[in-house]
């Protein structure tokens, strides 16, 4: 037996639900044997929801437009190369790492290369993205990732629309016990925010990033019987870090702080160039002086 959701779109914070569904797992890599699981994650989800509708959105789908809206298939346009291409090169090509990224040469790749360059798995901790000369935080959790998907949703209006169509969206290559992003689960928050009227808010980083204040309010209270060492821990500031300062790097020597974000920091070494680094890692690894 498996188990795999089946995200279905809320009215409210975080705008979807995963439901588990319980099947006969059918094992192997050929794609019939994946499309075997598709039809019983369906099966299992109709059988108790029998008034909604339900679309596959992967590269195996069998459903009109499902292989299209996949992450590998569904293009968003990127400013610097003047085109459109694949919200998975995207997101790749988007990733920095403690030592290196982003890797931006990865733009140019198909989509299966790009999920399975070597540098991804060889650069340390991921601390950010970066995306047409912005950079963009891990928390909350996916928001980049579900940005870039519902963005490239509202450069291909036709697909827009079919999304529509639909209450819930399961993706049968993705494993909750091992990842996090979900082009599912991306669908379905466009859906929630388009029935809302809120979705003109997912169009800039920062308004979309506020609609999940209330989610991140009731998260905080959620996780609130916690040590007294743990809360204060919690709730010191930051390290007064400014530009001109400069991080001492054990690998990459001197620098000198050239952007401060709450979760990021740019920094000019001149042994290797400009890195993008977490700012909490850098407190804790490395030292820090302040700037004349």
């Amino acid at each position: 037996m498996a188990k795999r959701p089946v995200y279905v779109t809320k009215m409210e914070a975080p705008f979807y639900s995963a439901e588990m569904i319980e099947f006969d797992w059918n094992g192997g890599l050929a794609k019939s044997q994946k499309q075997k699981n598709i039809t019983a994650i369906h099966k299992g989800f109709m059988i108790k929801h029998p008034d909604k509708e339900v679309l596959e959105i992967s590269s195996k789908s069998m459903q009109e437009y499902g292989e299209t809206l996949s992450a590998f298939f569904l293009k968003k346009y990127v400013p610097e190369l003047g085109k459109s291409i694949p919200v998975e090169c995207i997101y790749q090509a988007g990733k920095v790492f403690e030592k290196g990224g982003p890797y931006q040469d990865i733009l140019e790749k198909t989509s299966r290369e790009a999920k399975k360059d070597e540098r991804l798995k060889n650069s340390g901790a991921l601390v950010s993205f970066w995306f047409d000369g912005k950079t963009f935080p891990l928390i909350p959790r996916t928001i980049f990732y579900d940005y870039i998907y519902i963005n490239a949703l509202f450069e291909n209006p036709e697909l827009a629309a079919e999304v529509m169509k639909y209450d819930a969206f399961t993706d049968i290559e993705f494993n909750p016990n091992k990842g996090k992003n979900c082009q599912a689960k991306a669908a379905a928050t466009f859906v929630a925010l388009t029935k809302m009227g809120m979705i003109d808010k997912a169009r800039n980083f920062d308004t979309f990033v506020a609609l999940y204040n209330q989610e991140q309010i009731k998260t905080r209270t959620a996780t609130a019987k916690t040590t007294q060492s743990e809360k204060i821990e919690k709730f010191l500031p930051h390290m007064e870090i400014k530009t001109g300062d400069l991080i001492i790097h054990k690998k990459f020597g001197e620098g000198k702080v050239k952007v401060v974000t709450d979760t990021t920091l740019i920094i000019d070494y001149p042994s290797v160039g400009q890195k993008t680094l977490g700012r909490d890692w850098c407190e804790k690894n490395c030292k820090i002086m302040k700037g004349g």
